[in-house]
């Protein structure tokens, strides 16, 4: 922009046209201008998107037996409308309500009747999920935790996050059995709250001709083990991509509350019900999750609904309203390092994700384009040099006190803030290609 930067080292000009001779307030306007259009235009594809596809239902899948949702009586198939007279839109929408703690009103649909339900979150223990490789043949008798890698199990949350891929793991059970192998990776779940639920994702029904499986078959078994819905699925996946000497276990309160083993075969044979008719398919465990990894592959679980007439203005405000104060809270969660740098997407990682948005068709790619325009109003609001929201605190601080900013210190505090973020360009671009060897 004409001004932004002084045009010579000998004096400045006195063009009124030029930024750095606006008003303090002008200098506020143009700053916020453009992340106030994005942000703007993010709510208009938003509503585009709602009238266009509708929102996804968030429908649960299975309720935890003896959880906070168990004894509020929610049921498999509740159809979770709004949570304290806020439409959901998405489970992790859900989440974020849950995550604070308090008592929820929830409206849930049931058999096509709306039902008012209350819930009061349970705080649960920190849990670690734990993939390890062993050349031993392992059986868990006990599932009682003596010591972690030589230290009590309480020192679990100590010692975890400080060992690497190929460190040696030792649980010594409390009946005396101990357990030896080297580390894969884990994964750490903190304290939280939750209700006690598994929302419904993907079915186990096929969505689209991708050889050798058709549309519509229906998968019903895979190594002996039965697939009743998308979640039991999902749960097996975690056994097929790993090799026959992998383990995971997950480990919560002291004790190992779950153990899974890779498949010892690396074909898989897979049962299907196609028309009526039950079929075999034999496939390599590679060529399946490939499979698996192709978007929209499984239909969801889930319907669609639309609001009626100019109610989808009102619903899709709200869910713009939604998608920016979780995009607040994460970038509040970065900068106190609740949420890792390695899991910021760079523009390679939005180039992928676009791509893979446009293969699973309009709608996805619509929403992503909203998601993507409203980041970038957010972030570009942040109070940093470069960026509209540093040239918003500068103009701020000359409306506040009457004294105008040197501009070519300014100058020079933005080139600076501009070396940063390129810096930062730099780092997530690296980030995002080491997704692609992961």
């Amino acid at each position: 922009m004409a001004g932004e930067e002084p045009a010579n080292e000998e004096g400045l000009s006195d063009n009124p046209d030029l930024f750095y001779n606006k008003k303090p307030w002008q200098k506020f306007l143009i700053a916020f201008a453009g992340p106030l259009f994005s942000i703007i235009l993010g709510y208009i594809v938003l509503s585009i998107s709602g009238l266009l596809y509708g929102f996804s239902e968030v429908r649960i899948e299975e309720v935890i037996k003896d959880s906070p949702a168990y004894y509020a009586g929610i049921q498999p198939g509740d159809v979770i409308k709004k949570v304290d007279g806020h439409f959901v839109f998405d489970s992790s929408i859900l989440s974020l309500a849950i995550k604070e703690g308090k008592e929820l009103n929830l409206e849930i649909i049931r058999n096509n009747k709306p039902l008012e339900l209350k819930i009061k979150p349970e705080l649960f223990d920190p849990e670690y999920t734990i993939v390890f490789k062993t050349n031993s043949d392992i059986t868990f008798d006990s599932y009682n935790i003596k010591s972690f890698n030589m230290n009590p199990p309480e020192k679990i949350k100590d010692i975890l996050p400080n060992l690497e891929k190929g460190d040696k793991l030792i649980i010594e059970l409390d009946n005396g059995k101990v357990v030896e192998g080297k580390i894969e990776g884990y994964n750490i779940s903190p304290k939280r709250y939750a209700i006690g639920v598994y929302f419904a994702t993907f079915s186990n029904i096929i969505n689209k001709d991708i050889a050798p499986f058709q549309k519509n078959d229906v998968i019903t078994k895979i190594n002996e083990k039965n697939i009743k819905n998308g979640l039991d699925l999902i749960e097996l996946l975690s056994s097929i991509s790993m090799s026959p000497e992998d383990i995971l276990v997950t480990i919560n309160d002291n004790k190992i509350s779950e153990v899974k083993k890779g498949f010892n075969s690396d074909t898989l044979t897979i049962t299907i019900l196609r028309n009526g008719t039950e079929k075999t398919i034999k496939l390599k465990k590679s060529e399946f999750l490939s499979i698996l990894q192709e978007p929209l592959v499984l239909k969801f679980a889930f319907d669609k609904w639309k609001p009626k007439g100019f109610e989808v203005i009102s619903v899709s405000i709200q869910w713009a309203n939604t998608l920016l104060r979780a995009m607040i809270d994460v970038i509040g969660q970065l900068f106190t390092g609740k949420v890792k740098t390695t899991e910021v997407m760079g523009p390679v990682g939005i180039a992928g994700a676009v791509g893979q948005a446009a293969k699973a068709g309009p709608e996805a790619l619509i929403s992503l384009i909203a998601l993507i325009t409203l980041n970038l109003g957010i972030v570009n609001l942040l109070p940093i040099p470069a960026l509209d929201g540093g040239r918003i605190v500068f103009s701020l601080y000359e409306m506040i006190t009457g004294k105008r900013t040197n501009p070519k210190v300014e100058a020079t505090i933005h080139t600076i803030g501009f070396l940063i973020l390129m810096g930062l360009f730099v780092y997530f671009t690296y980030n995002d290609i080491l997704r692609f060897f992961r």
